[in-house]
């Protein structure tokens, strides 16, 4: 008996799928009244509208806000090792992506080394973010670096 009622409601929600514009109609059934007739818990399927093919808006191209500095630290057992950190500080409504690039040189055994990094850090609105730890780099070595953002 349950396996009746299941093919039957089966039956009918597939006939309430192939309906045709003019009312569902069972296949093969008469015109009358009972065959065309849906019970009241099988929906119609409904059209979805179109996404909206209007541009952003202007506001929404608006450049970045934010801020960026370099922060200086020491670490290390002995407070001997340099950390280098660029902060960026975000004053914008939307998320941001951000990348900065790093110039700068360290001196190991004697010798300077030039070092060039980038770094791609999300920040969140109103928060900021570091973009990044370098060890060793003094601030007479002449480290520059550029954050550049935009909106997500």
């Amino acid at each position: 008996m349950r396996q009746l009622m299941i093919l039957l409601s089966l039956g009918l929600a597939t006939s309430a799928c192939l309906a045709d514009a003019d009312g569902p109609r069972v296949p093969g059934a008469a015109d009358t009244p009972a065959a065309t007739q849906i019970p009241a818990h099988v929906q119609r399927p409904r059209a979805v509208p179109p996404a909206p093919s209007n541009p952003p808006a202007a506001a929404d191209q608006s450049p970045a806000l934010f801020t960026s500095e370099e922060k200086w630290a020491l670490a290390g057992y002995n407070n001997d090792e340099v950390i280098y950190t660029i902060i960026i500080t975000s004053h914008d409504s939307r998320i941001i992506r951000c990348s900065t690039e790093l110039q700068g040189s360290y001196y190991e055994n004697g010798k300077k080394v030039g070092i060039s990094d980038r770094q791609g850090t999300t920040v969140f609105p109103a928060q900021n973010a570091q973009a990044g730890n370098w060890i060793g780099l003094d601030r007479k070595s002449g480290s520059t670096y550029s954050v550049k953002c935009h909106p997500l």
